[in-house]
């Protein structure tokens, strides 16, 4: 099973996490032909029990809440047959807003917009699952695990109150974790947490492994980051190993 994750597709942002209308249009008929999506909330208990993903499957996920998400990404997921979970920084829903500082050499100021609350109710109850991406997208392990606690709750219980349903997932911003991080998270309510490993990482209910599509992946590297094999290869000791060496 390959979890995916996106952050945005719009058109001329040129930046790692926006890839362009046209090749997620591409990306998305590859993942039709192979059969599909499936909700993440219908995995959802096997990943909580085990930890681990079923093979044969491919689930979308979107971080960050760009509202580039419901102009661009639903529409064309929906002429393909596609479902997606979009995990939302819970500060953007509050009468102060949040800073959108998280974005490598990008001013705040000229960020593009989120999705506003009354988007992602409308999203909601049209079928499109939300999750949690924190509070305000900071990097939770330079956290203490009660500054973890409180920002996790907080989050998940200001959205699950303006769906109307309770939220329980959680994608860690920047991907970041730490066993504090995680025990935080499971205390804060979430049934499962999603990662985003760089290297060899240990796969649980509260360190779901994904895989990230960024602008200008190429169709051949998209079809290998969504075969069976790329992601038990990208998490492994040896694929470790053999990228230190080559940093040497």
């Amino acid at each position: 099973m390959s979890i995916l994750c996106y952050h945005s597709v719009a058109s001329g942002w040129d930046d790692p996490v926006s890839v362009e209308p046209a090749d997620f249009e591409r990306q998305c008929a590859v993942i039709r032909r192979r059969g599909g999506t499936v909700p993440l909330s219908s995995v959802v208990d096997r990943l909580a029990a085990r930890g681990a993903t079923p093979r044969g499957s491919t689930v979308l996920t979107f971080d960050d809440g760009f509202a580039d998400y419901a102009e661009h990404a639903v529409p064309i997921m929906e002429r393909h047959g596609l479902t997606a979970t979009m995990y939302i920084v819970a500060g953007s829903v509050t009468g102060s807003g949040v800073s959108v500082d998280w974005i490598t050499g990008l001013d705040p100021a000229d960020a593009p917009p989120l999705l506003t609350p009354e988007q992602i109710r409308d999203l909601h109850a049209r079928g499109w699952d939300i999750g949690s991406h924190s509070m305000a997208h900071r990097d939770l392990p330079t956290l203490s695990e009660a500054e973890c606690l409180a920002d996790l709750r907080d989050s998940r219980d200001l959205l699950s109150d303006l769906l109307g349903a309770a939220v329980s997932t959680l994608a860690y911003p920047f991907g970041h974790h730490a066993p504090h991080v995680r025990r935080a998270a499971e205390r804060a309510g979430y049934t499962v947490a999603l990662a985003l490993p760089d290297g060899p990482e240990e796969a649980g209910a509260f360190a779901v492994p994904r895989i990230g599509v960024y602008r200008g992946n190429p169709e051949w590297k998209f079809r290998v980051k969504t075969s069976e094999w790329y992601l038990r290869t990208r998490t492994s000791a040896t694929y470790g190993r053999l990228r230190s060496k080559r940093r040497q």
